[in-house]
């Protein structure tokens, strides 16, 4: 154990610590014991990611216009996906930092299971619930694969109905989507893949910490697996069918993303040893070189094919090295957004990314779940003209945004009042 490892010895994070503020009151306190305001509004811009993603790059690339002008814009959307591993790396930052801090306490697995549980499943397990009780109203259908998902295993479904069934955009739809007798009422719960990679790490990674304890070796831990998984992804390029590798595998695997949750574990580690000074002293020049290299990637690939790169294009290197480089650049701005001095902690500390922060989960879940019933609204009132789509998405995000303040101060916020009634 290194100098100033020492479980005894105090933890010195030169973060703000705030105490719970006026933004949603009566519920209980941050669980490591410091409260990390901009990181309500890193989650918040991560979901606007996701939602920008899916109904705006997914509304423009469905249109015909094959001009250079064209599918430039369409590469500048096309960004919006990251948002997912934004979330990743945050949520192994802040997992790892509760579990570090409380790994000499008392009761820690059940206090740590419990606080998951109240804040995961009620909603999870609600909506689909709801979706199985309204079955007989809406006549959905049930795909097979769909049992996968209570057991937060749907991030796996597509794969195992790949040797059952030819894999074709009918099949993938199928397996994420409800299929209706009536065009409204399609469902997508295709989105929920990345809650069960983020589940299936909640159930493995609060051993390790809890059993090893030691800072160092947690911190090599993380090192090595991360190192692992991006040559697991360059072995399965060179070794998995193209089926599998078609079928978004080496995105949607746990075991081939945990690099993503483990830099995040990483730096929350780092932050509370020797490595803090240094760690800190480079994020700026850090995160500077990144940003910097992303516009020039893009000037460079804009000259030379009049179109900006589209990171989801499927090249062996953005499913490999690309979503690891992606993955430290979320770290680095989660590094910048502990910073009280820097621009990125004055825009995620706004109080209205700070809300909408706060009922990402919420707006996560809902935002993509009625998409197609959004379509078909504004199809039936304004019809499919130019300009619709952008319609469907202002009105789905009005939508989403109702049902996730509705969901989080109804529904959810009773749950998490639960937490320190359950937990000792």
């Amino acid at each position: 154990m290194s100098k100033g490892d020492s479980p005894t010895q105090p933890v010195s994070i030169s973060v703000p610590e705030m105490e719970n503020d006026d933004l949603v009151p009566g519920l209980p306190a941050p669980e490591n014991k410091r409260f990390y305001p901009a990181l309500d509004g890193l989650r918040a811009m991560a979901v606007l990611m996701v939602f920008f993603h899916h109904y705006v790059y997914g509304a423009f690339n469905t249109q015909n216009d094959n001009s250079h002008a064209w599918h430039g814009f369409k590469g500048a959307l096309s960004w919006g996906w990251t948002g997912v591993d934004v979330f990743f790396v945050l949520s192994g930052f802040l997992i790892t930092g509760i579990l570090y801090d409380t790994r000499h306490t008392a009761h820690r697995f059940r206090n740590f299971y419990v606080r998951r549980t109240l804040r995961i499943f009620p909603l999870y397990y609600g909506v689909l619930l709801i979706g199985l009780l309204l079955t007989p109203i809406f006549h959905w259908v049930w795909h097979p694969g769909w049992i996968l998902w209570p057991f937060y295993l749907g991030n796996y479904a597509r794969y195992i109905w790949i040797s059952g069934f030819p894999l074709n955009i009918e099949t993938l739809e199928n397996l994420r989507s409800s299929l209706p007798l009536q065009p409204p009422f399609i469902l997508i719960f295709g989105h929920f893949w990345s809650l069960c990679v983020e589940e299936q790490f909640y159930l493995l990674w609060p051993l390790v910490v809890f059993l090893i304890k030691d800072r160092v070796r947690l911190r090599n831990i993380c090192v090595g697996v991360c190192l692992l998984c991006l040559a697991a992804r360059v072995a399965c390029v060179f070794f998995v069918p193209k089926t599998y590798i078609a079928a978004e595998l080496l995105y949607r695997a746990t075991p081939l993303r945990a690099d993503a949750l483990l830099l995040g574990g990483l730096i929350a580690l780092m932050l509370r040893g020797t490595e803090e000074k240094w760690l800190r002293r480079i994020s700026r020049p850090v995160f500077c070189l990144f940003a910097g290299g992303l516009i020039a990637f893009e000037g460079f690939q804009l000259l030379l094919t009049h179109n900006l790169y589209q990171p989801r294009s499927g090249s062996s290197v953005s499913i490999t090295l690309g979503y690891t480089l992606i993955d430290l650049f979320a770290g680095v701005v989660i590094l910048m957004s502990l910073d009280d001095s820097s621009r990125l902690y004055r825009i995620f500390t706004l109080k209205p990314l700070r809300r909408l922060g706060q009922m990402s989960y919420g707006f996560y879940v809902f935002h993509n779940i009625p998409h197609f019933a959004y379509q078909r609204l504004i199809g039936s009132t304004v019809g499919y003209v130019r300009g619709s789509s952008a319609l469907v998405a202002l009105v789905a995000f009005l939508g989403t945004l109702i049902l996730s303040y509705l969901s989080f101060r109804y529904f959810e916020s009773p749950f998490l009042r639960l937490k320190d009634k359950f937990t000792v």
